[in-house]
């Protein structure tokens, strides 16, 4: 016989509800407190509620996406609120490296399973650098942060002219008022910026997500963890990402960063009293990208432009590697000179690098700039 409409209706709603009372949810998940400088004890507590009894994994992850740290119950918690405590320590138990960690929950029981995993739904968004201060005298730079976040600085001359040094590379910040020391000097450390007119510091920051477990103390490098004792676990993402150019949060640890690049002259330059190569003819001056970031940077494409004294010379609108310039002096004025060469890449990245020269006094000079740019180390 068939069922009334009515009838039928109304086993479907007790169905429905009955599924939605047994579902297993996991809720109310924070951690207190948000920064913990270097292990602890005290740690971090890790909170979470249970609307039924389950047994619940913890898992970290550091900025590779690689898993360093799992906990498990080891038992079936009550309903309720329960809480897993980190104290900074990896799998091996060894203290964490200072750096920012991000986690996710599993709940399991004979009803199902599910995860609280929020790092691609939350940060990822613009962070203002604000009240950025550079004291030369005290060698600091301060600046505010209105959230937890990566931040990337980096100094150069204003109107255009080069980067000439990177300061921070995308390292984790707590919220509020910080302090980079920084001697004034350029990425070659042949520049002294103090010396200089109209530099301006250029800051970037995005937000970490909600989930991120922040261990100090503050470094200027990280740090990766050894996790070759363990199994590999990386973590999948839950959300697909819209590709962007030059979207920092977007980007894996291991493409994010800047480059490092240098400038090479030839060996047998004579040097004068000051340590400084002496240009007396047309002279080689090769344009060098560190070994580890060489692939990055021809995949990343990229356009490497040259400063003379902080002016723009040339530039190559379509980057290629090894490259040479010749340098002619006869283009230059007598004395000492610096020659910046930046390195701009697509998606947002950048390397820099000096050296300073002199030029001897020659009746050739003349106003004229850098002739000519090979694809040869001659």
């Amino acid at each position: 016989m068939l069922l009334q409409p009515t009838i039928f209706l109304m086993i479907t709603l007790c169905f429905c509800l009955l599924t939605q009372v047994h579902a297993l949810s996991l809720s109310h998940v924070h951690h207190s407190p948000r920064y913990m400088d270097g292990s602890s004890e005290a740690g971090i507590k890790i909170y979470y509620t249970l609307d039924q009894p389950a047994q619940v994994i913890l898992s970290i992850f550091d900025d590779r996406e690689l898993m360093i740290r799992q906990l498990n119950s080891n038992r079936v918690m009550d309903k309720g609120e329960h809480f897993f405590l980190w104290q900074g320590m990896d799998q091996m138990n060894r203290p964490v490296p200072a750096e920012a960690y991000h986690y996710t929950l599993i709940a399991e029981n004979q009803q199902g399973k599910v995860e609280y995993d929020v790092t691609d739904q939350t940060g990822g968004n613009p962070v203002k650098v604000s009240n950025i201060i550079w004291d030369k005298a005290k060698q600091t730079i301060n600046y505010r942060l209105s959230k937890l976040a990566r931040v990337n600085l980096r100094a150069g001359l204003a109107d255009n002219g080069p980067l000439l040094a990177m300061l921070t590379d995308w390292l984790p910040r707590r919220y509020g008022k910080h302090q980079f020391n920084w001697d004034g000097l350029d990425n070659s450390r042949t520049v002294d910026l103090t010396q200089l007119e109209n530099i301006e510091i250029y800051a970037q920051a995005f937000s970490l997500s909600d989930n991120t477990l922040l261990v100090g103390p503050s470094v200027q490098h990280i740090t990766d963890i050894d996790i070759k004792h363990w199994p590999l676990v990386k973590r999948i993402r839950k959300k697909p990402v819209k590709k962007r150019m030059r979207v920092h949060h977007q980007q894996s640890r291991d493409k994010r960063g800047d480059f490092t690049v240098s400038i090479v002259l030839p060996a047998d330059l004579k040097i004068n009293a000051r340590g400084l190569p002496v240009i007396q003819e047309l002279t080689p001056l090769r344009f060098n990208i560190k070994a580890s970031d060489q692939s990055r940077v021809i995949n990343d494409r990229f356009e490497p432009i040259l400063f003379i004294d902080g002016q723009y010379s040339t530039e190559n609108e379509v980057g290629f590697f090894p490259m040479t310039w010749n340098l002619d002096p006869n283009t230059l004025s007598a004395g000492e000179h610096y020659i910046t060469v930046n390195l701009r890449g697509y998606e947002g990245h950048f390397g820099a690098a000096s050296v300073r020269i002199e030029i001897p006094p020659s009746e050739k000079q003349h106003p004229d700039k850098l002739i000519e740019t090979t694809n040869n180390d001659q």
